[in-house]
């Protein structure tokens, strides 16, 4: 095994010219660009190559001229006078600015017509905006509870018996 290194190691290295080199460029090559081209007076293959004059369309555009492709921020400096040119004058001149909020009575009410309407399919929201409304939510109910406690008409078909009249005097006789 001591031999077989040191056999690779006395072996003769690889021509170093035989081996392509490597060459880098900062920008793209362009065909009528003045770059110092390979082959010139002075170049050398480790070289890189730097282009002198850069075309227009290499150069990079300053940040506020770039063009995204994707949202960018309305007011990226963060600036007072970038929120109020943004925003209409009420909201942006108050410090907490305007609130859309949560409607959290409309939201309750609608989950209470809502199981209204599972045990009761035809007893709700016949007036405009009367799903999210609390007060007229508060109406029904005042409405149900005058329903649910007033005299109810008598529905069974049942025949009064008249007690005012005399008693008989005559007995039906059971016949044989």
């Amino acid at each position: 095994m001591l031999l077989l290194l040191l056999a690779a190691q006395s072996a003769t290295p690889a021509d170093a010219s035989a081996v392509a080199p490597t060459s880098f460029s900062i920008l793209q090559p362009v065909p009528n660009e003045p770059c110092v081209r390979r082959g010139a007076k002075n170049s050398s293959p480790d070289d890189i190559v730097v282009c002198g004059k850069p075309l227009p369309s290499q150069k990079l555009p300053y940040p506020n001229e770039v063009v995204l492709d994707e949202p960018r921020p309305s007011n990226p400096d963060l600036r007072g006078t970038g929120a109020l040119a943004l925003e209409a004058a009420p909201c942006a001149s108050l410090s907490g600015g305007c609130s859309g909020g949560l409607d959290l009575l409309g939201a309750g009410t609608a989950a209470v017509r809502l199981a209204q309407k599972v045990l009761a399919p035809s007893s709700c929201c016949e007036e405009q905006s009367e799903g999210t409304n609390p007060v007229l939510l508060g109406r029904d109910a005042v409405r149900g509870v005058k329903h649910a406690f007033r005299k109810k008409p008598d529905k069974s078909r049942r025949v009064p018996i008249p007690l005012d009249d005399a008693p008989p005097t005559t007995f039906g006789k059971v016949s044989d």
